[in-house]
């Protein structure tokens, strides 16, 4: 599982809306932007994962950004003709939310759809489009569970490869799960995924420059057996997932992949009504088909902690955690992550937020395929500040400034990227 998509369960548990969709006018608690935490590279599917609301909404926004390093490159680099170290990119989108009750069960979707223009390199420019939707089940007084589909083409996002370049990656994924709770307090959960991530390179593009290689199919199993407790839980769970890579083919002629496979303890627990804790500590294990390549087995742990005050929301998060698949970076790595985050609302108009994270990752795959591994290691700091205000319940403006630095091994792919975002969005 990937920093990123660890962070954003840590820093939003139980969230009930969709990404691209405003909070409400005057909530009732601050929450953190998970936008501002992740930047470009939030989860691509994050705001189809949780159920749209009853009804219909339709959102619509524009974001502009001029970012002093947009290919993520050393300072001394040279680059081609015709390629821009700095640029300017337009992102307007319009997103749409609904659900239908269908007596106990609910139907529900979300989908978006946009582009980002590229002022300068405008061989970049690509369409960003998600959908996703499905059935939000009950069964009797103690088992509900959820049946959805999702689907999403963008630009690549910049932290799935080393060298940033004008492609585009696609993403599919299926998933259900169940929970129960007996008489007691006993909870029984499972869940299975099935996703699919392909990757493009521009045809303008030499044959060699070719990320196809990267292509992923994947399965896991989640199951889990929790104890209720008065404010929280207590439990362990178990997780199983294999990783195909269709086109690295082995000497043997199979196609390339590997299986990991953990169990965790875990718990959490609301303290009062404004914190909330959560942790977990275990262990798992990687077993790749290459003989070439480096297996994996060792702990792994995560903790967050979330306040959820009337002006004030905060946040702290830490852990390891390893990931089936890294893009173009690696076919699995083992990061170690550390974020915090505050977010202030001065009034109903006016609010701001800044944070920090880090995330420590070593990359792992088969080296003699080219690709791969360009990276060994890296470590990526990211600094944000930001303000949103409220002009009336139609309109709402955002300012920010996001600082960005990586130092990996190689240095070769090094750099230092800072960012001024505006943005506009509109929800009706």
């Amino acid at each position: 599982m990937k920093a990123a998509t660890i962070l954003f369960a840590l820093l939003a548990p139980g969230a009930a809306v969709a990404q691209n969709l405003p909070p409400p006018l005057a909530p009732t608690t601050v929450v953190i932007d998970q936008g501002r935490v992740f930047g470009d590279d939030a989860p691509l599917a994050a705001g189809l994962d949780v159920l749209a609301g009853i009804g219909l909404s339709i959102s619509a926004g524009l974001v502009t950004e001029f970012n002093d390093n947009m290919r993520r490159v050393e300072d001394d680099a040279i680059l081609p003709d015709g390629v821009a170290r700095s640029d300017w990119r337009f992102t307007p989108t319009v997103a749409i939310s609904g659900g239908r009750p269908l007596g106990r069960q609910q139907l529900f979707f979300n989908a978006g759809i946009g582009r980002d223009f590229y002022a300068r390199e405008t061989i970049r420019d690509k369409n960003r489009v998600n959908v996703g939707g499905g059935l939000a089940w009950r069964l009797g007084q103690r088992c509900n569970g959820r049946l959805q589909g999702n689907w999403s083409k963008r630009g690549t996002q910049f932290a799935s490869f080393a060298e940033v370049i004008s492609s585009t990656q696609e993403s599919t994924r299926l998933f259900t799960s169940a929970t129960c709770q007996t008489a007691g307090r006993l909870v029984g959960s499972a869940s299975y995924a099935r996703a699919n991530t392909k990757n493009q390179t521009d045809e303008s593009l030499p044959a060699v420059v070719d990320r196809s290689f990267a292509n992923v199919e994947s399965d896991s199993i989640n199951a889990s057996l929790a104890y209720a407790l008065t404010r929280g839980q207590i439990g362990i769970s178990g997780n199983w997932g294999n990783y195909e890579f269709p086109n690295q083919l082995l000497v043997s002629g199979e196609t390339n992949g590997n299986t990991i496979q953990g169990y965790n303890l875990f718990a959490n627990y609301r303290i009062g009504s404004s914190l909330q804790a959560n942790g977990s500590i275990g262990f798992s294990k990687v077993n790749p088909k290459s003989l070439l390549s480096q297996d994996f087995s060792g702990n792994v742990w995560s903790f967050g902690l979330n306040y959820s005050g009337p002006r004030l929301g905060a946040s702290i998060g830490t852990g390891r955690s390893v990931n089936g698949s890294s893009g173009g970076n690696s076919n699995f790595s083992i990061g170690t992550f550390y974020n915090m985050n505050v977010s202030y609302r001065a009034n109903d108009r006016l609010s701001a937020s800044a944070g920090y994270s880090r995330s420590n990752t070593d990359y792992t795959g088969v080296i003699v395929i080219q690709g791969t591994q360009p990276i060994d290691a890296a470590i990526t700091d990211r600094f944000f500040i930001g303000t949103d205000f409220r002009l009336n319940r139609l309109l709402t403006f955002g300012a920010d400034l996001n600082h960005q630095k990586r130092s990996s091994e190689p240095d070769t792919f090094s750099y230092d990227a800072t960012s001024v975002v505006f943005s506009i969005r509109a929800n009706f």
